[in-house]
Order: C-alpha cells, then structure tokens, then sequence
C-alpha cells in the first residue's frame, strides 16, 4: 500500500468519476484504475462499485477511505512541520459555491501573494460536504453558512453577511416589485438551489407557512439563473452568488428579509498554514456593491 494509491482513493470518493479523479491528480485514468485494482487486491477486499455513470464505495471503501483520509492528513502536517510555514506545504480549502463567486477569490489572491509556496487546492461542496472534509481531514479549512450545526471543537470566524434574494425572469410580473413573499414565489415553478443553500430555503418557507413548487433540483448557480432566465421557474439565491451582470434575470429582496452569514470553519488548534489563511481572510474586503437591478427589464 503506498500514499498514492490512498490520494487516489480519496480524490475518487471526492469526485465519483476515474476521468475527473486523473484530471484532478494529473495522471492517466488508466494509472488511476490500475492503482484501485492493486489497492484492491492488497487488501483483498470490494472498494469500489463500477457503473456506467461513475464508481462509488462499497460499506468497506468507505471505511478505508477514511482512515486514508487520516494518514494522509497526519502525513501532510509532518510535511507541513518540518518544511516550515509560508515557505512550503499546501492548503485544502473547502467551500460553498455562493462563496466561491466573489467572497474567496480575493482572500484566495491575497494569501498566494503572502505564501506563494504553499499549494492552494480549493473544492466545491454543499455545507454538509464541506464539514465532512473538515472533519475527516479532507480539507483544512472551510466556509460554511451559519447555522449549520459544527462538528466539535470546530473554531469559526465571521467572513460575510448577505442576503437572500428572489430571482426571477426579466419580464416575470413579480420583478417590477421592491419585494416579494415566499408566499408568492410558492405560487410558481420552483428551482430550488441543492448547492447548500437548500436547508435555509426550506426553513424560510416553512416560516412562512408555504410549500415550494420544486419542478427542478439543481446545483450549480450558473445553471438556476439560466433556467430562470428561460422562464422555467423562480428560485433563491444569496447576494453573493449573484454575478454582476444576469442577463435575462432580475433580483428582488425577500419580504420579510431574510440574511445569511458565512463563517470561516477549521479545528480549534489548527496547522499553523490553516492558521494563516484565516488571519488573511479576517482582513476586511473592499465591498463590491451588487445592483439588484441584474439585467435589463423586458
């Protein structure tokens, strides 16, 4: 068993799909295969299920992927101790989608320019996924939206706050309106965002006392605000996954508002890389103000 063929492991389990797990690693897919096959046989026992839309881990695989998950972290933080901070090393950064549009990619920007010999590697997860990768050791630090329960002993610091916002097609009767009820969006064909922003959604609409019409379930923030460009639906999104220009779509605050604060997340005695990404991002950022007003109205 070599450390190769568990970070092969672990970025299959991430991924689902050999192909993106070689793209991810820089290796051939059929040295992927090979690896898992020899992993396999070593061990002597299933970890993986092949079908024709990806692989995922049987009860086994999941087991040893996270003990993996623990040698590899144990062994990234002697490399991390030994090699000296902000001269080598490498960062896991795990996050939400809505923070990877415009919240990381200056805090990103500032820590390469402060440690340009640390290896930044940054994945995309749901709230859930990313806690997970913090506590499994996957990743080493995390956003993640308030109010989602933290594993123990986790540290937090405040990054953004935002709001949550209708978005609803340009020409759409609701979007010539300073505001609008979750009552109201309940009356029409939902997109609802399963990004991370889900467990929020829900509990606004159950506040309100409205079940959401989710006529489709969809992750990635680009692909929700086309659909509803497309006049497929209405959905909600935070302010900071908004691009600055939508064209098509125009967004409207909730009535009553409803906010969002996104937090920073990493063990409570952190590696002293997590521990200076944090102080980085702890900098306030200029503010890059949004117009609700995200295209042209029909």
């Amino acid at each position: 068993m070599t450390f190769t063929q568990l970070r092969i492991l672990q970025a299959v389990a991430r991924t689902g799909n050999m192909t993106r797990a070689a793209g991810e690693l820089s290796i051939t897919q059929s040295a992927i295969s090979h690896a898992l096959r020899t992993l396999e046989s070593e061990l002597g026992v299933a970890l993986l299920v092949r079908g024709n839309h990806g692989v995922s881990l049987t009860a086994t695989g999941r087991a040893v992927c996270r003990r993996a998950t623990l040698i590899l972290t144990q062994m990234e933080a002697l490399e991390q101790e030994v090699a000296g901070v902000r001269e080598r090393g490498s960062l896991r950064v795990g996050t939400i989608p809505s923070a990877n549009v415009r919240l990381l990619p200056p805090i990103l920007r500032r820590f390469e320019d402060a440690c340009p010999q640390v290896r930044l590697t940054v994945m995309e997860g749901s709230d859930h996924e990313v806690l997970e990768w913090l506590e499994t050791g996957a990743a080493d630090v995390v956003t993640v939206s308030a109010g989602i329960p933290l594993p123990a002993g986790t540290m937090t610091r405040t990054l953004a706050a935002d709001r949550m916002l209708a978005v609803l097609p340009s020409g759409h009767d609701l979007a010539v309106r300073d505001s609008v009820t979750m009552a109201e969006l309940a009356r029409r064909p939902f997109i609802m965002s399963t990004g991370g922003c889900e467990p929020l959604i829900t509990k606004v609409a159950r506040a309100a006392e409205v079940s959401l019409r989710c006529h489709y379930r969809v992750r990635d923030t680009n692909s929700i605000l086309a659909m509803v460009a497309e006049g497929l639906g209405v959905s909600v999104i935070p302010e900071l996954s908004l691009p600055a220009h939508s064209p098509g779509v125009h967004a409207v605050p909730l009535e009553p508002p409803v906010g969002r604060t996104v937090l920073l997340a990493l063990p409570a005695d952190p590696l002293p890389t997590p521990g200076a990404f944090a102080e980085l991002a702890a900098v306030p950022l200029a503010p890059r103000p949004v117009s609700l007003e995200s295209s042209d109205r029909a």
